[in-house]
């Protein structure tokens, strides 16, 4: 994956923090997911799968050419698999058959194997009182508060009464700025916007103040246009959530969904100033968002929404940059906020809210949120309260629990292997890179220089940040959760105008996380703890093996980012500058357009087809990073590419319930997982050699129409 380089509001009162897209979008029960939903330019990186009812007969089959064997109802035991006409399928059809998708997730995979061995450890760190430290203490009382539910059946909502007493009494526009401004009320309700601090686009190596659109009820402002298979999905279940817990609140049902489509119609106008996913995929994005303004500009861009006043409030008023990713968002907002809109400016805050806290109240709420979720999801089951605990415990004190894991299973002598092979991959990527036959002696040179000045980040880092100022003694969860929010944007808040602490290389995102990550403005490769274990990585892989998974899929995947359309346009230092001669890089985009092209006549499933567009960088990735791979399998005698091909097949295996698929293949840049293994092996003879593939097999691709970017 490569790392998400635009800050965005994470969840209530939480600071924006850049994070990354995930490599592989990581499989999530159903218990974050209403918490983590949005896609991978909100998320935490990470995309997450979102399901609907998958009963409905034809859902998610069909496919051409290959089937969507990511829905298990499409494969059955006596279906005929052949490497000619679909290598995934082939390689996977018996784990596909004997797995399920575990009670409350939506999707299940390799990925989400391995995810789990990593919890389960983390949860049995969490019942140990006899590790010692201050990151232990926080981690085991934050995690203590969650399972106890006899206090929070005590506490209910009585800890979010207050505010949303006080977004009731808002009256009129006099009463919002207060409620937006005042010391009580501005961490914990949403603003119309986001705001915060990382890494500029100019400079990567200063922090700046950020400011951005809201993430939307519906998670994609294409969808107040038309509303979609996927928006009706999101509009359902976050409307029966509101609606429930503001009962429980006290509101009369008419009016709770009263609210909430006063909240949509808000939305529906806001949105037409806030890029939509297919925009934000696009390669111009960075372009598009590279505003650079000092405070009195940012504070200019808005006549009637008392813009200065808030990020002053908050603290984000200061002598340097302010990156502003959509300006004219502003006058779209000076718009709507007037004393006539009232009422659909306080539903949208209200609704935000309780949404924010829906999954820290009452064991009877948290139940009947999962239900609904489930409903929508086409999920059955919920995953056990150690796991839910563990997931919000790593999500909110993510630098103390990692601590405490690398304490107990950091390995020195892992990292330096892990070292060792990135090393590996890299010096294959520059042969590929000097051989280069169509980019100038200009272009390949600079790509060479940046490849050489790349860094190899691995397992772990040396150094996180102080959490010695959270303290979490005598506090209910809300109180618990309030803190730490503030404790983290207290801390986001130190960061404004200084340099980056470059030994702090995981900061904003989760190494325990099975994962991996490029960030284009380090240009650093990060093969982080949380993925080195079987499958991916062992003492006894066979070389195949090895150069499957991490020659492939990891190493060679994230180096190739630094090098996809995306990454291409940050130089050897990280800044955002074009190092591009006009002629290459019309011959660059060339071979991305020819890709997309051939994307887009792929028919995911039903009739839906894949956006090549959406998906380049990742497949360019995934081509790239299979073509080093096999570079380095050249050099070995007698390598059995039947091994490397299947280990490498089963790398992608997934199954997901039928809106997993569609938010992937609508909302994501990572391709459905079949397809990461199907169309980078047809670009390469060496497959067609190991499985005699010839014109006329689903698995072939003639010559002139393959595709290779680097």
């Amino acid at each position: 994956m490569k790392k998400k380089l635009i800050a965005s509001v994470l969840a209530v009162f939480m600071v924006a923090q850049v994070v990354g897209c995930a490599a592989k979008a990581p499989e999530t029960a159903t218990t974050e997911v209403e918490e983590e939903i949005t896609d991978e330019q909100a998320s935490d990186g990470e995309a997450v799968e979102e399901a609907t009812d998958e009963s409905e007969e034809g859902k998610g089959t069909g496919g051409t050419p290959w089937i969507d064997s990511d829905i298990k109802s499409n494969v059955t035991a006596d279906m005929e698999v052949s490497p000619k006409d679909d290598l995934h399928l082939f390689a996977n059809k018996e784990w596909i058959l004997n797995n399920d998708i575990p009670e409350g997730y939506t999707s299940w995979s390799q990925y989400s194997k391995r995810g789990l061995d990593v919890k389960n450890q983390c949860i049995e760190l969490l019942k140990d009182e006899t590790i010692e430290g201050h990151d232990a203490d926080l981690v085991r009382t934050y995690n203590k508060l969650i399972l106890d539910w006899d206090t929070r059946n005590e506490v209910g909502v009585s800890d979010i009464k207050e505010v949303y007493d006080k977004i009731l009494a808002v009256k009129n526009i006099d009463d919002l700025n207060k409620l937006l401004t005042d010391d009580s009320t501005k961490l914990k309700v949403e603003n119309f916007m986001a705001y915060g601090v990382g890494q500029g686009l100019n400079d990567p190596e200063t922090y700046i103040a950020m400011v951005g659109t809201p993430s939307l009820l519906l998670n994609d402002a294409e969808e107040y246009a038309e509303r979609s298979e996927y928006g009706d999905m999101f509009y359902g279940m976050r409307k029966d959530i509101f609606v429930y817990i503001a009962e429980k609140m006290g509101m009369a049902k008419e009016d709770a969904e009263k609210t909430y489509d006063f909240a949509i119609d808000l939305e529906t106008k806001l949105s037409e100033k806030i890029y939509t996913t297919q925009e934000s995929l696009s390669d111009d994005y960075y372009e598009k968002i590279n505003n650079e303004m000092s405070f009195e500009d940012v504070a200019a861009l808005a006549k009637v929404f008392p813009l200065a006043d808030v990020l002053e409030a908050n603290g984000l008023k200061y002598d340097g940059i302010y990156l502003v990713m959509r300006p004219d968002y502003f006058e779209k907002l000076d718009e709507v906020y007037t004393d006539e809109n009232i009422e659909e400016l306080k539903a949208w805050i209200l609704v935000n809210y309780l949404r924010g806290y829906s999954y820290l109240l009452d064991r009877d709420t948290y139940d009947k949120i999962n239900d609904i979720a489930n409903e929508y999801y086409g999920v059955s089951g919920q995953v056990s309260d150690e796991e839910m605990a563990y997931d919000y415990v790593t999500g909110n004190l993510s630098a103390s629990m990692q601590k405490v894991y690398i304490a107990k299973y950091g390995s020195e002598e892992e990292k330096q292997k892990m070292y060792d092979l990135c090393k590996q991959v890299i010096d294959t990527y520059r042969e590929l890179l000097s051989e280069n036959d169509w980019a100038s002696d200009e272009v390949r040179n600079y790509a060479i220089k940046k490849l050489d000045n790349m860094k190899i980040h691995a397992a772990y880092p040396e150094k996180f940040r102080d959490t010695s100022v959270i303290d979490l003694e005598g506090c209910s969860l809300i109180e618990a959760s309030e803190r730490i929010a503030e404790c983290e944007y207290n801390y986001e808040l130190s960061l404004l105008g200084k340099k980056q602490d470059k030994e702090m290389w995981a900061e904003g995102f989760d190494i325990l996380s099975c994962n991996a990550f490029y960030d284009p403005q380090e240009n650093t490769i990060n093969m982080i703890i949380g993925m080195m274990g079987e499958p991916f990585f062992s003492d006894d892989m066979s070389v195949e093996e090895l150069y499957a998974s991490i020659g492939a899929f990891w190493v060679g995947h994230e180096v190739s980012h630094a090098f996809d359309s995306g990454g291409a346009q940050f130089d050897a230092d990280g800044y955002f500058r074009d190092w591009w001669t006009e002629e290459d890089k019309a011959e660059f985009d060339k071979r991305v357009q020819k890709m997309d092209d051939y994307l887009d006549t792929i028919v995911a499933f039903g009739d839906q087809h894949f956006i090549g567009s959406n998906i380049d960088t990742e497949m360019v990735a995934d081509m790239t990073g299979l073509q080093c791979a096999l570079r380095m399998a050249s050099k070995v005698e007698n390598f059995d590419y039947d091994k490397f091909f299947t280990k490498y097949a089963q790398m992608n295996v997934n199954i997901n319930v039928y809106a997993s698929e569609l938010s992937q293949l609508t909302q994501d840049a990572h391709p459905l997982d079949y397809s990461r293994t199907n169309v980078p092996v047809q670009q390469f003879e060496e497959f067609y050699e190991t499985y005699d593939v010839k014109e006329g097999d689903a698995m072939y691709l003639a010559p002139e129409d393959r595709l290779i970017i680097w």
